[in-house]
């Protein structure tokens, strides 16, 4: 019946968007049909003069479907088709060639290797433009001199996480964003135990695997470690969280005093490192985990035969809805609150409204019309707009609940967003992720921007096994497994700091990156404690060799100086 049902609005969606394509009609009787079937979306008043813009983004990706019916409805309304460029190879290098030869796209989204964009000059300020548009400036004016970098200019529109502003507030925290991940089915063959240390997170994770060394036909992998490219927090960041600290970036700042200091080098890291070592060496950690690139893990994932990692969950979010789409709940996955013995946990946020700086997309020097690429923004922005990205249309991918005081998404259409394929070819899932965006709750009647963000969606889309496994920790969300939610300082997070292309501190930052990516692996694959403790003497040389000081002077004044705005 679920299968017959998403055929029948799938066909239904087709029908409409041809339907509307078909028939020729006045511009009243365009903007009538708009309003009457799509719930009051209002074309933009040059919607009959099509532009396209090329966005590059940081992420590899697959191009929606031109017969996506959303996007094909937003273009319809706008006139404005959004192209986007999805990285191939190595993002650093993708840049470089930008920047060398000034060959821009309309806009990029680049993460925080913004930077290097932003010291290039390869973006137009946007600080005298954002105030001309509405929703725009609803979502940004409070956030400015965040977004200001120290040249005086904004750059970046930020397109993640719930700012200060009077549209909307935070939401509630339903699960942990990062940290060790866990198969349920491990927990649930260990009677649902609390894991708070590694030893005890290792110990079940061999247990399981000496009980079941196949899972479906297939060998069991106790534990992955993704160091592809740019994702290489798996290998390089545990550290800091087994310290109590978030997701912080090359450098532990002690949140009371604010001092910094390097974990690389500690005796936790040395500590961490040597567990991994011990692991891979009883067969636990998978031996092919460092020459694997991203793509095959997030495959390997989907088999249901990895029992735990460390990751952030939306970066292995698409292994996790098709494992759901196939009814492999248990094999599903949990973080859990790891530290150091005696440690408290710091693994959750509670959004401080304050933006990254470079966490958004830049309109480039390139970019013929930037204008219209602004009121594009402006008019996404819309309440009507983002619900349709977000929820899609009522009756057929989402409902009122009984009392009427929320959504709740069809079970087509949950089975839509489970599938990243068509996520992508079905909905307003492409656009709605690499545009400006409202998240979190909005204030005026606190209904949830988006599904994500629905505490009876969230309950809702739980399976029977789900359920069942919260019910046995006897907790109603997986965050609840952690300690409270952390309202972080205004100068987190260091990661997303600026510093300028070629100075002292970024070469630094850079060969900080590039001797612990070449010394780690090393360690956890090291033959013997003999030679473990050779490698480490030569990565405490090479990294003491590094101009530390450049660096983490530089990240003290930057501390300093957001904590004073």
């Amino acid at each position: 019946m679920k299968k017959r049902g998403m055929l029948t609005m799938v066909l239904a969606s087709a029908m409409a968007v041809s339907t509307l394509a078909a028939v020729p009609a006045s511009a009243d009787e365009t903007a009538a049909s708009s309003l009457d079937i799509y719930g009051g979306l209002t074309p933009m008043e040059d919607a009959d003069d099509p532009i396209t813009y090329t966005i590059f983004v940081r992420d590899p990706g697959v191009a929606p479907s031109e017969d996506n019916p959303v996007i094909k409805k937003i273009q319809e309304l706008t006139g404005v088709t959004l192209k986007f460029e999805y990285l191939v190879g190595d993002l650093d290098q993708k840049l470089g060639v930008m920047i060398a030869g000034g060959d821009y796209p309309d806009a990029i989204f680049a993460g925080d290797a913004a930077t290097k964009l932003m010291d290039a000059g390869a973006f137009i300020p946007l600080e005298d433009e954002i105030p001309k548009y509405e929703n725009l400036n609803a979502m940004y004016s409070q956030v400015t001199d965040y977004l200001t970098q120290e040249d005086g200019h904004m750059y970046n529109m930020e397109i993640y996480g719930t700012m200060k502003n009077d549209v909307t507030k935070n939401p509630p925290v339903f699960e942990c964003g990062i940290g060790f991940y866990i198969q349920k089915a491990v927990l649930a063959e260990a009677g649902y135990p609390e894991i708070h240390t590694l030893d005890e997170y290792f110990k079940i994770i061999e247990d399981y695997m000496a009980k079941y060394p196949e899972i479906d036909g297939v060998k069991t992998t106790g534990f992955e470690i993704l160091a592809d490219g740019w994702r290489n927090w798996a290998l390089l960041n545990p550290v800091q969280n087994l310290l109590g600290a978030g997701n912080d970036g090359a450098i532990f700042v002690d949140q009371d005093t604010f001092e910094t200091s390097f974990f690389q080098i500690s005796d936790d890291a040395y500590d961490f490192y040597k567990k991994l070592n011990e692991e891979y060496h009883s067969g636990v950690v998978d031996p092919d985990t460092f020459t694997q690139d991203y793509d095959q893990y997030i495959a390997k994932l989907t088999t249901g035969t990895v029992l735990g990692f460390y990751d952030q969950n939306w970066n292995f979010s698409s292994a996790m809805n098709l494992l759901k789409a196939d009814g492999k709940y248990d094999r599903t996955y949990v973080a859990l609150p790891i530290t150091n013995p005696g440690v408290k946990d710091g693994y959750l946020d509670q959004s401080n409204g304050i933006p990254t700086g470079t966490n958004g997309i830049g309109i480039t020097i390139n970019c013929e019309n930037p204008d219209r690429l602004l009121r594009f923004f402006d008019w996404m922005l819309q309440r009507e707009v983002q619900d349709y990205l977000q929820w899609g249309e009522e009756g057929t991918d989402w409902v009122y609940n009984e009392d009427g005081t929320g959504r709740l998404l069809t079970d087509e259409r949950r089975a839509i967003n489970y599938d990243t394929a068509l996520k992508r070819d079905q909905t307003g899932f492409p656009l709605w992720n690499y545009c400006p965006k409202w998240t979190g709750l909005y204030t005026e009647d606190d209904m949830p921007c988006g599904p994500d963000e629905s505490a009876d969606e969230y309950m809702a889309a739980q399976s029977d096994y789900d359920q069942s496994f919260l019910e046995s920790y006897g907790i109603k969300y997986p965050a609840e497994m952690f300690s409270d939610p952390i309202i972080r300082p205004a100068y987190y997070p260091v990661w997303a700091m600026s510093l300028e292309d070629g100075s002292a501190a970024a070469v630094a930052s850079t060969k900080i990156t590039d001797v612990t990516m070449k010394f780690y692996p090393r360690l956890i694959l090291a033959s013997d404690e003999a030679e473990y403790d050779s490698i480490w003497e030569d990565f405490l040389s090479e990294f003491n060799a590094i101009d530390l000081d450049a660096y983490q002077t530089e990240i003290d004044r930057q501390i300093e100086l957001k904590m004073g705005k």
